[in-house]
């Protein structure tokens, strides 16, 4: 009696997990996918139910015209047990795949340049990572140099391009924009994800796609995501930014972003000349609060200068707390200015970080060795870990969230080697924008630290 009343216990503790269980899978299953043409009375007809009923089930998207690809939740849906014919294709109205078992995939990159054959070889070892988990994976890749001209990699197929995206699940392309744009049209009639690895304005610009997914987002963009991030962890400090005489694009996006978010926020800055004496050097810091230094110019040139300036600085003024904020391409000198990047508590900004010294990164880079014959490229970023972190996240994330992939890829576990990714809409709901970004922070304790 005491045994069964103990199994009576587990039941009824474990029950409301399984409802919560078969709710969720219900919700995911009970779902329509947006065609063409279709509108709210059309859809609510279809699956017997009222316009008024369907809007309250989606209040993000009701009293809006309905948009291709758009997915829908079905307010008291009876799921239907019956699995789909295997053949169905993706398109199928009605349809909603919670997962995918047998991806197909499109690459389309420039290969006569050794950085796009390193992130294509990284995307593949990603394909071989994913495959092991007992995902169907065929890739088929086009030399954009030549304009849609199949090159010979796996999954050689004779079709056409444009017919092959049809039936594609994802498509990374980095192409010249007339092809582009012709792409972009195909893969947003098709309902195919259209994936730019790398940022180009014109490209950027250009294109009306819903399922488009800009992974590497514009240092404009970068900046000014971490310049309110700034602001929000460091709202006391004293910012000063350092006039060079010579600012670049890189710089004065930095500095104008800095600026900008330091008037919204009523923080404090100052600005300094870069050639300017001592004195002026001691006015424009704040001897009773940390000083965060920021230069208009990205250059060597100005980097060097300022670190010897403030180098000298420390030792005449070393109760002064300075800190260095830091360009995304400074990561290139971290062998030759590590030392500086310390003593001065460096914050440099960037959407990736790849360790070199750790056992996971070495395991990348003695696979990649192994399977092409060649050791991975010493370039910021490594194209080869950028191309496996993407791929991975598109590859694992379709094919166990399938279709829902949109509503669910903040779900994703990611354990980059490099590059993370954090997809949002971008304005007027055309496609998607990596905003990632983070600060390698060099500590004066000699310690590297991310801040995310």
């Amino acid at each position: 009696m005491q045994h069964m009343k103990h199994i009576l216990i587990i039941i009824a503790c474990f029950c409301p997990l399984f409802l919560f269980a078969q709710n969720v899978l219900t919700t995911l299953q009970g779902m329509h996918s947006v065609v063409k043409g279709e509108t709210w009375e059309k859809i609510a007809e279809g699956h017997g139910v009222s316009v008024l009923e369907l809007q309250a089930a989606n209040p993000d998207v009701a009293g809006k015209k309905l948009k291709k690809g758009t997915l829908l939740i079905l307010p008291n849906k009876t799921v239907s047990k019956e699995p789909a014919d295997e053949g169905s294709d993706k398109q199928q109205t009605g349809i909603i795949r919670t997962n995918i078992s047998d991806l197909k995939v499109g690459v389309m990159l420039p290969f006569s340049n050794k950085k796009m054959v390193e992130f294509y070889r990284g995307l593949l070892m990603a394909a071989d990572s994913v495959r092991q988990s007992g995902v169907s994976i065929d890739i088929f890749a086009w030399d954009s140099d030549t304009q849609a001209t199949q090159i010979e990699a796996r999954g050689v197929d004779s079709q056409p391009m444009l017919q092959k995206l049809a039936e594609l699940d994802v498509f990374f392309c980095q192409a010249p924009l007339a092809l582009t744009q012709t792409i972009s049209e195909v893969c947003k009639t098709n309902g195919t994800r259209l994936v730019f690895p790398f940022w180009n304005e014109q490209t950027h610009l250009e294109q009306d796609c819903p399922l488009l997914y800009n992974a590497t987002a514009s240092n404009a963009t970068l900046y000014n995501v971490a310049a309110k991030k700034l602001m929000s962890y460091y709202p006391d400090k004293n910012y000063v930014v350092v006039h060079s005489g010579t600012p670049d694009r890189l710089g004065q996006m930095l500095t104008e972003s800095v600026l900008q978010a330091t008037s919204k926020q009523n923080v404090s800055h100052r600005t300094l000349e870069l050639e300017a004496d001592e004195l002026a050097y001691e006015s424009a810091f704040n001897q009773f609060r940390d000083n965060v230094i920021v230069l208009d110019d990205s250059s060597q040139r100005s980097l060097n200068i300022l670190l010897a300036r403030l180098g000298d600085f420390r030792k005449a003024h070393p109760d002064y707390r300075l800190s260095f904020l830091g360009h995304t391409t400074w990561q290139a000198e971290t062998e030759r200015l590590l030392k500086d990047f310390f003593a001065l508590d460096t914050y440099i900004i960037s959407p990736y970080y790849y360790n070199v010294l750790i056992e996971k990164t070495k395991h990348l880079e003695r696979t990649y060795a192994k399977n092409f014959r060649t050791h991975i490229a010493k370039s910021h970023p490594r194209y080869a870990a950028m191309g496996f972190d993407l791929g991975h996240y598109f590859l694992q994330g379709l094919s166990s969230l399938g279709d829902t992939f949109e509503l669910r890829q903040h779900t994703l576990l990611q354990e980059p080697y490099q590059n993370r990714f954090c997809f949002e809409r971008s304005t007027g709901g055309m496609g998607f924008t990596n905003n990632f970004v983070q600060f390698i922070h060099f500590t004066t304790q000699e310690k590297i630290e991310l801040i995310r």
